[in-house]
């Protein structure tokens, strides 16, 4: 992979990576290990390799073709893949959600011959606020759920408001798809790899889990994790998403040093005091949710604000979420016409800036008040 290839492919990473080490120059030589939250990198790693198990033995294809079957017109259809990223996000992230589904979209709308914008548009939306849900829908919550010490019915008593106003308006977005009668093909139906290692996977799935909600130490899950996962497939750890991993460590890092600049840190402090939500939605826009949450956590302990400035600041901009771009590739992919990327974009953008308006104005009158 050239140095071009690998900065358009991790560019986020490589940033990250630069202001550590930059932000070290100013900061005396110290255990800039102890900055980084190792039982978040931890878990992290863990859900990863377990998701991608699932997806290495095509659990996720034999979902998409399942789903499927249960469309009969465009609308339906519509309806059935929005969703089903929706409500899969909440438990495989929005990343994974969307690299399973999105291929599968564009292939089936080549099949129909009709342009799939509008609903991978819906299914970047649908994932990015689905995920918003639970702590493991997406890296922020695991992060913000983790550093904040807060109750289980605490984060869901934040984050229920977002995902139920984003399902209205998800629903009612699926009803301005023109209802037609379509014919899908489904013969080409992948099986099951191994069905015993699929339990294996969903134990060390629920450990994860459990680890989540605090009831086991995260040395008994990553142990599990990469102990079974080295015997029955090893190959699924080359799929680990290890620049998000290096991502957070970077990060850590930068954050740490920033804290013992007493200038910056009294800087910082003052700027987020009482608009947590605004610093964190309007920094997302430019970094993407994840590192701005990262950034933000280490100067205040209002976590219920970050939580929401950071999952919906994942609306707007095409880097505001990092799972975004995800889609726009598998779009980018399918086409050679730099007018339907343009045109993506701009579906991409309009129908983002309406959800986050609305679910700004709605977090503002009714879960910030």
């Amino acid at each position: 992979m050239s140095f071009k290839e690998l900065l358009k492919k991790e560019a986020v990473t490589i940033i990250a990576a630069a202001a550590a080490l930059i932000s070290c120059m100013f900061v005396p030589v110290t255990d800039y290990v102890e900055y980084i939250d190792a039982n978040l990198i931890g878990i992290l790693f863990s859900l990863m390799a377990v998701v991608a198990g699932f997806a290495e033995n095509n659990v996720f294809k034999k979902l998409s073709v399942s789903v499927i079957r249960l469309a009969g017109d465009t609308r339906k259809l519509a309806t059935v893949l929005v969703f089903t990223v929706f409500f899969s996000s909440m438990l495989i992230t929005n990343d994974v959600a969307l690299i399973a589904f999105v291929p599968f979209t564009i292939m089936l709308y080549q099949k129909i011959g009709r342009s799939p914008v509008y609903v991978i548009v819906l299914q970047t939306i649908a994932a990015n606020m689905g995920g918003a849900f639970t702590p493991i829908g997406n890296p922020q919550n695991l992060l913000l759920f983790s550093v904040s010490g807060m109750s289980v019915p605490d984060f869901f008593g934040i984050t229920s408001y977002i995902a139920v106003i984003s399902f209205v308006l998800l629903f009612i977005s699926v009803l301005f798809i023109r209802k037609e009668e379509i014919t899908i093909s489904t013969d080409d139906d992948p099986e099951i790899k191994n069905h015993n290692f699929l339990a294996l996977y969903a134990a060390l799935f629920i450990l994860c889990i459990l680890y989540v909600f605090r009831v086991i130490d995260i040395i008994y899950v990553l142990s599990s994790v990469c102990l079974v996962i080295a015997i029955i497939q090893p190959n699924v750890f080359s799929k680990v998403d290890y620049g998000l991993l290096i991502t957070f460590a970077c990060f850590f890092i930068f954050v740490g040093n920033l804290k013992n600049i007493p200038e910056v840190s009294k800087a910082i402090v003052t700027a987020l005091n009482g608009r947590e939500f605004e610093c964190s939605l309007i920094l997302s826009q430019v970094i993407s949710n994840v590192p701005a949450a990262v950034m933000l956590s280490g100067f205040t302990d209002n976590y219920k604000a970050l939580i929401l400035g950071a999952d919906i600041g994942g609306l707007g901009t095409l880097i505001a979420s990092l799972a975004s771009l995800i889609s726009f590739k598998f779009y980018s992919a399918s086409v050679s016409s730099g007018k339907s990327k343009l045109s993506f974009i701009g579906i991409f953008t309009a129908a983002n800036i309406i959800f986050l308006a609305v679910l700004t104005a709605c977090a503002k009158l009714f879960i910030l008040k």
